[in-house]
C-alpha cells in the first residue's frame, strides 16, 4: 500500500465529520460498563477521505464513488489511518474500542434504555441499508435516518473495525454491526465477527474516534 506523505495543511484533506458522543453505561456480560464521553465519526470513512492517506486504494465496483463509503479496508489499514490522521490533525484520533461501538450503536445513554431506533422491522428499515433494501451495494448511510445519538449506519451499511479490548485476541480484530448484505433481522449492536487484522472485503469499513478528555 503506498502511503501519501503528511500534507502541509490539515485544511487541505477531507476530513470526516465528529459527532459527540455523551458518556453513559452499557450492560455487558452481567455487568454494567461506564463509558466516557467520546467523539464519533457520523458515518464511516469515505473513498476520497482514505485516498488522501492512501492513494493506491481499489475502490469497490459496489462503492466507487468519493464520497462513498471506503470499503475493502483492512484493520491493520484502518488503524494506521487513525494514527496518520492523529499526526495530521495533532489530536489523539483512534478507532473505537468494541465496547464504545456497542454503545454508541445503541443510541441510549443507559443501560435500561431499549434502542427504540431500531426496534421495528419499519425503524430498522428507515434508518438501515440491509439485504432487503440496499439492491446488493453500498448505499450513503446518511440517505437513512440517523440513530438516538445522530449516527448513520450504525447498522447495515458496511462492517466496522473496531479497536481490542478485553474480549478480542491477540491474532483476530473485531468487526462490527453488519453489512448491506445482512437481513434486517439479523441487525443489533452484539453483531459482531472476528477476523484477522488483514481481513478485507468489500463490505469491511471504519469510521474514526477521538477521546473527548486527553
Amino acid at each position: 500500500m503506498v502511503l501519501r506523505p503528511l500534507p502541509r495543511s490539515y485544511a487541505h484533506v477531507p476530513r470526516t465529520i465528529l459527532w459527540l458522543v455523551p458518556g453513559g453505561e452499557m450492560e455487558l456480560d452481567g455487568r454494567l460498563a461506564p463509558v466516557q464521553p467520546f467523539y464519533l465519526g457520523k458515518w464511516p470513512v469515505t473513498n476520497e477521505q482514505f485516498e488522501a492517506f492512501a492513494p493506491d486504494h481499489r475502490r469497490s465496483p459496489l462503492s466507487s464513488g468519493d464520497r462513498d463509503l471506503a470499503t475493502g479496508v483492512s484493520f491493520q489499514q484502518a488503524d494506521a489511518y487513525c494514527r496518520w490522521y492523529a499526526e495530521l490533525s495533532r489530536k489523539p484520533m483512534r478507532l473505537p474500542t468494541a465496547v464504545e461501538w456497542r454503545y454508541a450503536c445503541r443510541g441510549a445513554d443507559r443501560a435500561d434504555d431499549p434502542a427504540a431506533w431500531c426496534a421495528t422491522p419499519e425503524s430498522i428499515d428507515r434508518c438501515c441499508w440491509h439485504a432487503g433494501n440496499s439492491g446488493g451495494r453500498v448505499k450513503p448511510p446518511e440517505h437513512r435516518a440517523p440513530n438516538g445519538f445522530g449516527l448513520h449506519g450504525m447498522l447495515g451499511s458496511v462492517w466496522e473495525w473496531a479497536a481490542p479490548d478485553a474480549h478480542g485476541g491477540d491474532d483476530s480484530a473485531t468487526l462490527c454491526g453488519g453489512s448491506f448484505r445482512n437481513e434486517a433481522t439479523e441487525l443489533h449492536d452484539g453483531l459482531i465477527r472476528r477476523r484477522a487484522p488483514n481481513c478485507a472485503a468489500d463490505d469491511t469499513g471504519f469510521r474514526v474516534a477521538r477521546s473527548f478528555r486527553p
